[in-house]
């Protein structure tokens, strides 16, 4: 027997059930599609890839980025619009923390997204030199940190929506600079990496000389 408050209750967020619910899937959908580009990244690259598998991390990074939008998009409304609202999540260390989480992960992966775009435009040019040990082990150095961000950050995101940690009074806005300027500062710091990163050559293999 259904009780007239379990009625309420059950119903007290239809109106905004299936938006919230779409929004959610998109949020889950995205994360899933994005560690699927960054683990065809990671088991890729290597030292003298061939054009085909140039071709393939860097359609993989465009479907990163892609599905960045995606997730940062529902995100927002998730935050903003549905669930628990931004007055809750302001006052949420845990949110802060998550966010500057994002900003690390988001920076780092820009250090694979220039290179990546550098070697594309080099390739259209014809002048595409082959990819080193040294290069090849830094851009997976930067995919394993990718994906322990991704299992990390959804963690956080578990805490946060339980409301562990949560305080009225806590200055969210000093947090929110502080998740920023690490994004911003994480930000330069792989971008002029990536700009300024002097490869290793390929040793020639003496059999074919």
């Amino acid at each position: 027997i259904v009780t007239p408050e379990a009625a309420s209750a059950a119903t007290a967020f239809t109106g905004n059930a299936l938006p919230s619910a779409l929004a959610a899937y998109g949020h889950y959908f995205s994360l899933i599609g994005m560690l699927g580009c960054i683990m065809t990244e990671r088991l890729t690259i290597k030292p003298n890839m061939s054009p085909e598998e140039e071709d393939l991390i860097a359609a993989a990074d465009i479907g990163v980025g892609l599905f960045g939008v995606l997730i940062s998009y529902t995100g927002y409304l998730r935050a903003v619009e549905y669930e628990k609202g931004f007055d809750f999540y302001s006052h949420e260390p845990l949110f802060w923390l998550k966010m500057a989480f994002v900003g690390v992960f988001g920076a780092a992966s820009l250090f694979n997204t220039t290179i990546i775009i550098q070697r594309a435009i080099a390739k259209r040019n014809g002048k595409l030199d082959p990819m080193g040990e040294k290069l090849a082990s830094r851009m997976i150095q930067i995919c394993n940190a990718e994906l322990v961000a991704i299992t990390t950050i959804p963690l956080t995101a578990t805490f946060m929506a339980r409301g562990v940690g949560y305080s009225q009074d806590f200055p969210w806005q000093a947090e929110a600079a502080l998740a920023a300027l690490v994004f911003a500062g994480l930000s330069f710091k792989y971008v002029k990496e990536a700009l300024t990163f002097e490869d290793s050559p390929i040793a020639l293999d003496s059999s074919s000389e």
